[in-house]
């Protein structure tokens, strides 16, 4: 006669739910017990059998978006989504808001394209779409545009002053295409665009918002900025450096 203990965990065992102790307790008993043994024999056959079979059940139509979405949280990478998905959206917000009620300090009635570069520096970092062409190499990240704009980026190499070249990626600065060069400098990013110069643009001027530091420059028919959280004297030296290549 099958042991009354070991008998609500023979399903378990054959499914692989138990842990490794009282695994191998089980398979211990087995060994020892007859008549546990020959029940858990049955029970493979049996699920032996039913895979065999191949069997499949259709659901009906009122069943089939249930079945689905049952299949999608049964997968770990749906809940990888998920929570992707659900840390960018609360990150994005925070984000948002500290934008929004923050003190503000750009200007009120000129700073749309200010407050778009900011903004679009804010998403980079957190959208996971930081850089197209991820190299060090200007000579690769250069030519990566080419068909892309009708202007082609300059992509100084600053390495020598301590601004490491990340890549560069395509961007939409004033609904117009523009070239968005990725720097590091220790811990900290540097978005810098280039797009074709507005004739109303502004000269050189440096805004702050939200914690991070902006400068726009004109410079032979073309627009820049310079976006990050590094401090006003490095960003400085870094559009300095970039005006001087």
């Amino acid at each position: 006669m099958i042991c009354a203990e070991a008998e609500p965990l023979l399903g378990a065992c054959l499914d692989g739910e138990l842990d490794p102790k009282t695994a191998l307790e089980i398979e211990r008993h087995l060994s020892a017990c007859d008549a546990c043994s020959a029940t858990y024999g049955n029970l493979e056959q049996l699920r032996d059998g039913i895979a065999a079979a191949e069997l499949d059940w259709a659901a009906g139509v009122d069943l089939r978006g249930l079945r689905a979405s049952i299949r999608r949280k049964n997968d770990p990478s749906w809940w990888q989504r998920a929570g992707s998905k659900a840390f960018l959206l609360t990150a994005a917000t925070a984000a948002l808001l500290l934008l929004v009620f923050l003190p503000g300090r750009l200007p009120s009635q000129n700073g749309g394209i200010e407050r778009q570069v900011v903004d679009n520096h804010v998403r980079s970092l957190m959208a996971d779409h930081l850089i197209d062409v991820a190299s060090s190499d200007r000579h690769t990240v250069k030519p990566w545009f080419q068909g892309k704009l009708s202007f082609s980026p300059a992509v100084p190499d600053l390495t020598p002053e301590g601004f490491i070249l990340l890549g560069g990626r395509m961007d939409v600065i004033a609904a117009r295409p523009a070239a968005a060069i990725v720097y590091r400098k220790q811990k900290h990013i540097i978005n810098l665009w280039m797009a074709p110069a507005d004739p109303s643009g502004r000269k050189a001027e440096l805004t702050d918002a939200g914690g991070y530091h902006l400068i726009r420059w004109q410079h032979e028919g073309m627009s820049y900025w310079a976006v990050s959280d590094l401090n006003v004297a490095e960003l400085r030296q870094f559009a300095d450096l970039i005006r001087s290549r």
